[in-house]
């Protein structure tokens, strides 16, 4: 197995592993401290079925159910595809299209829940010839290159995280049934994490983190936009290009992510197992 760190401050690739087979405890655990160490793991052309992508998800932890039941068999997969059962393309403009639109602001997955996410793993399954990739951003460095008037002052607040509130900005709402919206409350967050396994704090942002609780709304919200904005530079970014059956992890306890656009007219096929956050009494947990 080899780690081959990227050019920034975030993310690694390893190769020489096949992830289809029952790994022994020792290559898993290397895996794990690689992952906790650069954040974000790429495994190039792993082509795992679904049940090999849920099976090493797992070795992680507890999966996340997903938001909704549309578009998926199986309750562990987001589907985050463009393509219809009758093999045709969702318009970008339609509602579909505008659920998955959303995916294309910096977020965390499921900060929006009272249990925030601990990871995901997506693979791809079918990629456009251009355009696609996904990008992803280090709140642990961006946190440590803060001032420290303005780490103090971000200490204790807490942010209001709201998918309807993310979702709303772009549309797609629809996509979700009533009893779905419903089940998606506002909820709040710590606007700096400590990780609990690294110590190492972080930001916690993102597209879902609608205002600073206790603060006036417009001007907090511009604070946390300009927060976001600011950490979402080189050196704390990598962008992955997609080859079919690649597979990657992220911690989204210090990691933001976003999907870049690609040709209306091609087709993307990606599925995302996620990994529940670390707790005893999460109700999204399968």
């Amino acid at each position: 197995m080899d780690i081959i760190p990227c050019e920034a401050t975030l993310g690694a690739t390893i190769t020489g592993i096949d992830l289809s087979t029952n790994l022994d405890d020792e290559t898993f655990c290397a895996i794990e401290a690689a992952w906790h160490q650069y954040g974000v793991l790429i495994f190039p052309e792993q082509n795992l079925s679904d049940d090999q992508h849920i099976a090493f998800s797992r070795r992680f932890g507890e999966l996340e159910r997903m938001i909704t039941k549309n578009f998926t068999d199986r309750e562990e997969f987001a589907w985050l595809s463009n393509v219809k059962e009758d093999g045709t393309l969702w318009p970008h403009k339609s509602e579909h299209g505008l659920y998955l639109e959303g995916n294309r602001g910096w977020h965390t997955d499921s900060s929006f829940k009272p249990v925030p996410a601990m990871a995901s793993l997506l693979a791809a399954h079918q990629v456009p010839d251009t355009g696609g990739g996904t990008e992803f951003a280090d709140m642990r460095s961006a946190y440590d290159a803060l001032a420290g008037e303005m780490q103090d002052y971000l200490e204790d607040k807490i942010a209001v995280h709201s998918y309807l509130y993310s979702q709303g900005l772009v549309g797609g709402l629809s996509v979700l049934d009533e009893a779905e919206q419903d089940a998606l409350p506002p909820v709040e967050h710590a606007v700096v994490r400590t990780h609990p396994r690294t110590g190492r704090k972080s930001l916690y942002l993102g597209r879902h983190a609608s205002h600073i609780k206790g603060e006036d709304k417009l001007e907090s919200r511009a604070l946390l936009q300009k927060l976001c904005d600011d950490a979402c530079q080189a050196p704390w970014t990598i962008t992955h290009i997609w080859g079919a059956g690649d597979l990657v992890i992220w911690d989204n306890r210090c990691m933001l992510h976003r999907g870049q656009t690609w040709p209306g007219d091609q087709a993307r096929v990606m599925a995302r197992t996620t990994i529940a956050g670390e707790t005893t009494n999460n109700e999204w947990t399968l």
